[in-house]
Formats: C-alpha cells, sequence, structure tokens
C-alpha cells in the first residue's frame, strides 16, 4: 500500500484553497481525502481545510478487525457528515465566511478496495497503464449538461460555466454523497484530483503520465507541470494510491 499526493496554486489564482490529506497504516488500512475550497478571501482554503482534517478524523476510527463493505461505507458516510456540519457551521458564524463550501474526494483504502465518497467536481480516476476510467460522476452544471446531451465531452472542457458545481460540502445543513467501492489490481493506480487538473489535461494523458512516471511522486509533478503547460489557471492537486 503506498499513497502519495501533491498540491499546486497553479499560474493564475492568488492562493492555493485545494488541501489533501494521506494516511498509510502498517495495520492494512489506508486513509485518503481531496478538497477543492470555494469562497472569498481566505474562506475556501479554510473550508477545505477543515473538510479534510474532519473527515480524515472520522474515517481513521476505522477497525483493520472489520472491514466489511457495509461498516466502511457507513464510515465513510458519517465523515461526509461530520465534514459537511463543521464547514456549514462556520460559514454561519461570520459574514467573512458566507457562501464557503467545498468539494470532497476521498475514503478507506484496505488492500485492493477503496470506499470512496465524493461531493462536487473533484474526480477519482482508475489508471491501467494506458487505459483510465473515471471511477466518480462530477455533480456539476457541465455535467449534467454532457449527460442530457446538450454538451459533448470535449465541449464542456472549455464552457463557460464548467466551474459551476451542483453539490458541495458545507453549502446545506445536509449533503448528499456518491459513495463508491473501487477494486484495485496490482499494475492499476487510482487518482484523485482536484479540476485544476482534469478540467485541462485530457484523461489519456493523465493516464499516459502515471504509466511512464518513475514514481508517484515524480507523476504527480509532471501531472502539475502539464496543467501549468495547459494554462494552470486553477488550482491543481493530485493524490495517487496503489495497493
Amino acid at each position: 500500500m503506498k499513497a502519495f499526493g501533491k498540491t499546486d496554486k497553479g499560474l493564475v489564482r492568488a492562493n492555493n484553497q485545494d488541501t489533501f490529506r494521506i494516511d498509510v497504516r502498517e495495520n492494512g488500512l489506508g486513509f485518503i481525502v481531496l478538497c477543492d475550497g470555494m469562497g472569498g478571501a481566505r474562506a475556501g482554503n479554510i473550508a477545505s481545510d477543515r473538510a479534510a482534517d474532519r473527515f480524515l478524523e472520522h474515517i481513521k476510527t476505522a477497525d483493520a478487525a472489520q472491514t466489511d463493505t457495509d461498516s466502511l461505507a457507513n464510515i465513510v458516510e458519517e465523515a461526509v457528515a461530520a465534514a459537511n456540519t463543521e464547514v456549514f457551521q462556520l460559514s454561519q458564524s461570520s459574514p467573512a465566511y458566507n457562501g464557503m463550501g467545498t468539494t470532497l474526494v476521498g475514503g478507506i483504502c484496505v488492500d485492493d478496495r477503496v470506499i470512496l465518497a465524493n461531493v462536487g467536481d473533484s474526480r477519482a480516476y482508475l489508471i491501467d497503464g494506458s487505459k483510465i476510467a473515471q471511477m466518480t460522476a462530477d455533480h456539476s452544471l457541465v455535467e449534467e449538461m454532457v449527460r442530457s446531451g446538450r454538451l459533448t465531452p470535449e465541449e464542456a472542457k472549455v464552457y463557460p460555466g464548467r466551474n459551476l458545481i451542483t453539490r458541495a460540502i458545507g453549502v446545506d445543513s445536509a449533503v448528499e454523497a456518491d459513495l463508491y467501492e473501487i477494486t484495485i489490481h496490482d499494475g492499476q493506480t487510482l487518482l484523485l484530483c482536484s479540476d485544476g487538473l482534469s478540467g485541462l489535461v485530457y484523461d489519456a494523458e493523465i493516464a499516459a503520465i502515471v504509466a511512464e512516471a518513475a514514481s508517484q511522486e515524480d507523476a504527480c509533478s509532471r501531472l502539475i507541470e502539464r496543467a501549468c503547460e495547459a494554462g494552470g489557471n486553477d488550482n491543481i492537486t493530485v493524490v495517487l494510491y496503489t495497493k
């Protein structure tokens, strides 16, 4: 079990509102989460930090002796609720925090399984050599338009409203997460990323960079470099996990 992550503010944004956390244990459990904050001033990075910390704190209560899917899914779902409550209450505490929120994608890794939650448009991909599959569905305006046939995936990359999300942590008193169970075989890599990567770099190129990289650290650095070459107009964060 191995994981590595890296984040960068990109070439345009004044600060970095992305956050990630990784905690890999010797008992066969690993915990990963990535958040992309939104809100004025420092509100976005506070939202992502608080959500990531609270989510990680809760999923770390998982017990290596009880790793059935239902138990782990319940823990992950409760962790999303805890993160949402944390950010929502903070957003109500001060005018400076009004409108704050964050995406969240993360979960519990157990050998060849990952029990994953997703809220917003940060993504999880499964990469196997040159093959790449998006494992999560975006909660975004453009994704709804692609599903309805009003936009092609290529058009969605440049659509003016591509950054508008329809679901986020901390915006309302409760939020619904999509839950996934992902199986990872030898040679495959799970990649979590913010839309600073997926919005600028095509999936096939992401897979090629990961496949050709000498290490997870090298892959993360090269992915961020490529997103910056493509414009770097948003914060860029990548987390890689292999069993």
